[in-house]
């Protein structure tokens, strides 16, 4: 079976993460992570390849910090 491996910067990362907050949560992506991070996201599953795509960012990303 053929695997594709795709390569996104942090940047294009960002911008997924972002525009899919927005879209679906009418979120900035820190403050969907930060509720997430913090328990209170409200049905986590529907965004859950969103939490995954911020999972390829290190810990220390600026992204996680508070607002």
């Amino acid at each position: 079976m053929d695997q594709t491996i795709i390569e996104l910067t942090r940047d294009e990362i960002l911008q997924r993460l972002e525009a899919g907050a927005s879209r679906r949560r009418r979120l900035s992506a820190r403050e969907m992570l930060r509720l997430y991070r913090d328990g209170k996201l409200d049905e986590p599953c529907d965004v859950a390849d969103l939490l995954a795509l911020a999972d390829l960012l290190p810990e220390n990303d600026p992204v996680f910090t508070a607002a």
